[in-house]
C-alpha cells in the first residue's frame, strides 16, 4: 500500500500495451490514478475542445478519441443509475477552429459536426470562436442548435436569422429541469463572456446587463429550485461570473450554485462560497471534468439540517483510455461500447477523406509555446520570427522593399513535436484564416515601438478610457490570460493558480516519504480545492512567459532600413492602429492600409515553409 496522503491513489493494473482506437494514437502510459468522488448530482465536462475530437495523436497522455469519450460517457451513465444518481454531460463552447479535423474541410466543420452530435450532451453552450465569422455562427444556428435542441443555452446570444432578417435568440435563454433519479430541480442558465469581436450577424449582451432583465430575475426568484446551474465560455475567474453570483446570491441567499467555464485553456476550480463552485476543465480534448455534488435538497425528500450543507468535489480526468477503464472498472474488452467504436471509425475515416496524416515535411526538433525560454532555440516563436518570417513575407507589388512584420503570439496555438509534420499539424499550430496588412513606407523606429507598446505598455491596452474594446492579453495565447501581470519579466511563471506545471509542487509526496521518479510530466493543478483534482499523478512542467507579439525584418540586411512596410496579422490591426498612435504614426489605417500577400494567411505560409525546409530524410 502506497504511504500517507497517496494511500488512495491506485496504479492501474492494466497492461502497459493498450491499442487506442485512432490506429496513429500512442498507448497510454500507466501512472498514478485518484478516484473519483460520487455523489447525488454527478457531471462530465468538456470545453474549448476546438476540433480534437480524434484525441492528441503525439501524446499518450491524451490519446483518447471522441468516440472513447461516448463510451466513457455511457458507462458513466450506466454506473450512475445503478446507484440510483444522475449524471449530467456539459460543454461550454469553443469547439471549433484548432484542429485539421475541422479547418481542413470545405466548408469548414462539415465532418466535426457529424462527429460531435453522437455523444449525448445534456447542456451545450456556445464559445467566441463559434461567433468570429458568419458562416460559423450559421452553421452552429443550422446544425448544431437544432441537434441538440432543448439543451442549447444562449443566455446573452443573439442572431441576426438569414431567412427572416430578425434577431433571435441563438438558443434557449434558460432551462428548468429535473433530474431522472434524485429529482434534483435545477435552472440552468448559458452565458458567454462580454466578447465585442463577433460578427455583425450576431449580438452579445453584457452579462451585467442581461442579468437585469426581466427573465432572468424571474428565474432566480423560481421558490422550486434546489440547484443554480450556470454554465458558459466564461473563466470561472472573471468579472462576469462573480456578477452572476451576486446577482444570484442577492435574490436566493442558500441555494447552491454550480458553474462551469472556460475560454482561458486551464484546469481550475474556485470557491465564491461553501454552496458556490465553478469548474473550468482544460483544452484541446486533454482533460475531462468531473464534478460531483453531495447533500442536495430534493423534489423528492428534504435533506435534514445535518447534511444541509453540500459538499462539492471535483477532478480533471486525463483524455486517455486507462484512466477511462480506472474511473468505470471496466477493461479493453468490456469498456468500449458499439456506438463508441462506431463513433471512432467515423473520426478515423474522416480523418482519411480529408489527408489529414498527408506529410508536409518533418520537424527536426520540438518547439514549445511555454515549456522554453523565449527567446531561444527551442521556442516556436524564435523559430517563426528568425527562421520562417524573413524569408516568406514577401509581396511582389511592392518590388524587394524591406518589411516589418508583426505576429501575435496568440496566433500560434499549439507546439510542434519533432517528426512528421502534417495537414494536420498545420491546423493544429495555426487554424485561423487571417491574412496580413500594411501600411508603406513606415519610419523604421517607430515601426519597431509599435511592438514595444504592444508588449510592455499593458497599461494603456487594458485602460478602459482610451479603448474599452481593446484587452491586452487577448493577443497573447488563451492560457496565459490566466496568469497574473504582477512580474512581466522572462522568468518561469510563478503566479498563474491553475495553468499546467505552474507552482506544481510534489511537496505532499515528499513529507509522505514517497516519491515516484518515474512520473509523465503533465498536469500538476493547484486550485481552490487544493493539489490532487488531477486524476492522474504527474511530474510538473515549468512554463515561460512569452510576449504580446513578435516582430521580423524582412530581407535580411546588416544595415538597419530608413522605412519599412509595417506588416501585421489582420486579425490585430485594431490593436497595432492603436498602439501606432502611441508610437507617433500619423496614419489613418482605416485609408492608409491595404492587403498584403493576396491570398496568403499565416498557415499557408508556415506549411509552405515547412515543405522547402523541413525533409524528412534528415529526421
Amino acid at each position: 500500500m502506497l504511504p500517507g496522503p497517496l494511500s488512495s491513489l491506485l496504479f492501474a493494473s492494466l497492461a502497459s500495451s493498450v491499442q487506442a482506437v485512432q490506429p496513429s494514437a500512442p498507448d497510454p502510459i500507466v501512472a498514478p490514478l485518484r478516484d473519483l468522488k460520487w455523489g447525488q448530482l454527478n457531471f462530465l465536462h468538456t470545453t474549448d475542445t476546438h476540433g480534437w475530437l480524434a484525441g492528441h495523436l503525439q501524446e499518450p497522455s491524451y490519446s483518447a478519441d471522441w468516440g472513447d469519450y461516448v463510451s466513457f460517457a455511457a458507462r458513466m451513465r450506466e454506473n450512475a443509475e445503478s446507484q440510483g444518481l444522475d449524471l449530467l454531460v456539459i460543454d461550454t463552447g469553443d469547439r471549433v477552429e484548432g484542429n485539421g479535423l475541422y479547418d481542413s474541410s470545405e466548408p469548414k466543420g462539415i465532418y466535426l459536426s457529424e462527429i460531435l452530435r453522437q455523444q449525448h450532451i445534456d447542456l451545450i453552450s456556445a464559445g467566441n470562436h463559434e461567433l468570429y465569422k458568419q458562416s460559423t455562427s450559421e452553421a452552429e444556428f443550422f446544425t448544431t442548435v437544432p441537434h441538440f435542441a432543448g439543451n442549447y443555452l444562449a443566455s446573452n446570444i443573439d442572431i441576426l436569422h438569414p431567412v427572416t432578417q430578425r434577431y433571435m435568440p441563438l438558443g434557449l435563454r434558460f432551462r428548468k429541469l429535473v433530474t431522472k433519479n434524485q429529482g434534483i430541480r435545477i435552472v440552468a442558465f448559458g452565458f458567454l463572456f462580454d466578447f465585442t469581436m463577433n460578427a455583425n450577424n450576431t449580438r452579445v449582451q453584457r452579462v451585467e446587463d442581461t442579468i437585469k432583465e426581466s427573465w432572468f430575475q424571474e428565474a432566480i426568484r423560481d421558490k422550486e429550485v434546489d440547484l443554480f446551474l450556470v454554465i458558459g465560455h466564461v473563466p470561472v475567474r472573471s468579472i462576469e461570473y462573480n456578477a452572476i453570483y451576486r446577482e444570484i446570491r442577492g435574490i436566493r441567499w442558500d441555494t447552491p450554485i454550480q458553474f462551469f467555464g472556460g475560454h482561458y485553456h486551464i484546469r481550475d476550480f474556485v470557491r465564491y462560497d461553501s454552496k458556490a463552485y465553478g469548474l473550468a476543465s482544460g483544452r484541446f480534448m486533454e482533460t475531462i471534468g468531473f464534478m460531483s455534488i453531495d447533500g442536495l435538497s430534493t423534489s423528492h425528500q428534504q435533506i435534514k439540517p445535518a447534511l444541509a450543507a453540500p459538499r462539492f468535489n471535483r477532478k480533471y480526468i486525463d483524455n486517455n483510455v486507462l484512466s477511462f477503464y480506472h474511473h468505470t472498472g471496466l477493461n479493453e474488452e468490456s469498456f468500449p461500447t458499439e456506438h463508441g467504436r462506431n463513433v471512432s471509425l467515423l473520426i478515423q475515416q474522416s480523418r482519411t477523406d480529408l489527408q489529414l496524416d498527408q506529410v508536409f515535411g518533418c520537424a527536426p526538433r520540438n518547439l514549445w509555446m511555454f515549456r522554453e525560454q523565449y527567446p531561444g532555440d527551442d521556442s516556436v516563436y524564435s523559430w517563426l520570427e528568425k527562421e520562417v518570417l524573413p524569408v516568406s513575407i514577401r509581396d511582389d507589388s511592392r518590388n524587394g522593399k524591406m518589411a516589418l512584420v508583426i505576429v501575435n503570439t496568440g496566433a500560434i496555438r499549439f507546439d510542434i513535436f519533432k517528426g512528421p509534420f502534417t495537414q494536420d499539424t498545420t491546423y493544429i499550430v495555426s487554424p485561423f484564416t487571417s491574412g496580413f496588412r500594411y501600411v508603406k513606407d513606415v519610419p523604421f523606429d517607430k515601426a519597431s515601438f509599435v511592438v514595444e507598446v504592444l508588449n510592455r505598455q499593458h497599461q494603456i491596452l487594458a485602460d478602459g478610457r482610451h479603448n474599452a474594446d481593446l484587452v491586452a492579453w487577448q493577443l497573447a495565447p488563451p492560457e496565459q490570460s490566466a496568469y497574473t501581470h504582477d512580474s512581466m519579466d522572462d522568468g518561469p511563471i510563478r503566479s498563474s493558480r491553475a495553468y499546467a506545471g505552474l507552482l506544481a509542487n510534489q511537496a505532499s509526496f515528499i513529507t509522505s516519504g514517497y516519491l515516484e521518479p518515474n512520473l509523465i510530466p503533465g498536469y500538476t493543478t493547484t486550485d481552490d480545492g487544493g493539489k490532487d483534482g488531477d486524476d492522474t499523478v504527474h511530474s510538473p512542467i515549468t512554463v515561460y512567459r512569452v510576449p504580446s507579439c513578435i516582430q521580423a525584418l524582412t530581407y535580411n540586411s546588416s544595415a538597419t532600413p530608413e522605412n519599412v512596410d509595417l506588416v501585421y496579422v489582420d486579425f490585430i490591426e485594431p490593436y497595432v492602429a492603436f498602439a501606432a498612435k502611441f508610437a507617433g504614426l500619423d496614419v489613418d489605417f482605416s485609408k492608409d492600409s491595404d492587403v498584403f500577400m493576396p491570398n496568403k494567411t499565416l498557415t499557408s505560409l508556415i506549411s509552405d515553409w515547412v515543405k522547402e525546409n523541413w525533409p524528412c530524410d534528415d529526421v
